[in-house]
């Protein structure tokens, strides 16, 4: 690492360390950010004087920066063999973990080399099957929370392959009821549910596939007071790779279009992990996921519920979904202005 004055930074160095205000705390610009010409401009505004960057050319370039083009021809393999396996899955054909495993294990490269996974996610086109788009975002959003958690290679596979396939089970449930583009009755809401319980026995009698790895399949939709389903067990019976997912799960639902709702906003979606992290998901979890995740939305371009449209300049450490924004001329610090919100991130 070297501490180097502002003024002498160059676009394409890679931060050490968050830069954060010295008087709040918040956080500017996060460890990892490739830096460029408005960030730095940015940071000269604010009165940073110095930042701390990555010394190693090569760390620089063998694990930091990304190439999008790379990214984005890993994900369209990975794509293209998970959509081959779910749909061999549909017909009743076994899967055969080996026809992804080397892809698998190119896209967790590639999503271990940023922290900035969001950022690589609008990178790509969204597909019309809803199923298969959220599989693939929850096994890369997985991915980062294990990262995060100091997993081990083996480990982040296996937490891979479990967002991936935590709703295969959904294969045997005919697409007239999964499509539905009103409310489901009561009897078909059941079937749904047990989407869990057919996805733990297509994994458990795969060869390949860890028990771990069925296990998140089977309880990703139980819940830390064991108000989940489909068995209803509390915290200590649910495998942390069930829980992982079911961050993830909720995140990517809620931040996504579906035919019968509009996205969300994923601060709003952020604050309600938060809050549901008091009874219903695993709080350590969620305190990972939501800090790690709001960070990387400094210099992103939002619009707040009044209209104003803005730019996220700090993230405040202890409430990380309230950040402060800049609006033409003005700050407005979000943990202050409680009737306002970040209504969409715009780019």
């Amino acid at each position: 690492m070297s501490l180097l004055k502002v003024k002498e930074v160059t676009p394409g160095m890679v931060l050490n360390k968050d830069v954060e205000n010295t008087k709040t705390g918040a956080i500017l610009l996060a460890s990892g950010t490739v830096l460029n010409r408005n960030n730095l401009t940015t940071l000269k505004n604010l009165g940073v004087e110095y930042v701390d960057i990555y010394e190693s050319q090569s760390i620089k370039d063998n694990y930091l920066i990304i190439d999008d083009d790379k990214f984005i021809d890993t994900y369209n393999a990975f794509a293209d063999k998970t959509k081959n396996i779910l749909s061999n899955a549909r017909f009743g054909k076994k899967i055969v973990v080996n026809e992804i495993g080397e892809i698998a294990n190119e896209m967790i490269d590639e999503i271990v080399k940023s922290n900035n996974i969001l950022g690589r996610l609008r990178l790509i086109e969204e597909d019309n099957d809803y199923t298969f788009q959220h599989s693939l975002d929850v096994s890369m959003l997985a991915v980062m929370i294990g990262k995060w958690l100091g997993y081990s290679s083996i480990e982040l596979k296996q937490i891979s392959l479990a967002g991936l396939f935590h709703d295969i089970g959904k294969v045997k449930i005919s697409n007239d009821i999964m499509y539905k583009p009103c409310k489901l009755t009561e009897s078909e809401f059941e079937l749904v549910k047990k989407h869990t319980i057919f996805g733990y026995s297509i994994l458990d009698e795969t060869i390949g596939i860890s028990k771990n790895i069925a296990y998140a399949a089977l309880q990703h939709h139980e819940r830390e007071d064991g108000s989940g389903y489909p068995l209803g067990v509390k915290s200590e019976k649910i495998h942390e790779y069930a829980k992982i997912v079911a961050v993830c799960d909720i995140f990517d639902a809620m931040t996504t279009k579906r035919i019968y709702k509009d996205k969300q906003s994923p601060f709003l979606v952020a604050e309600h992990i938060i809050s549901s992290s008091f009874g219903v998901l695993d709080p350590r979890i969620a305190t990972i996921f939501t800090n790690n995740i709001s960070k990387f939305y400094v210099g992103n371009i939002i619009k707040l519920n009044t209209g104003e449209i803005g730019e996220i300049i700090y993230v405040h450490k202890q409430v990380p979904t309230r950040p402060i924004v800049k609006v033409e001329d003005k700050f407005i610090d979000l943990l202050n202005e409680k009737d306002k919100y970040i209504l969409d991130v715009i780019n």
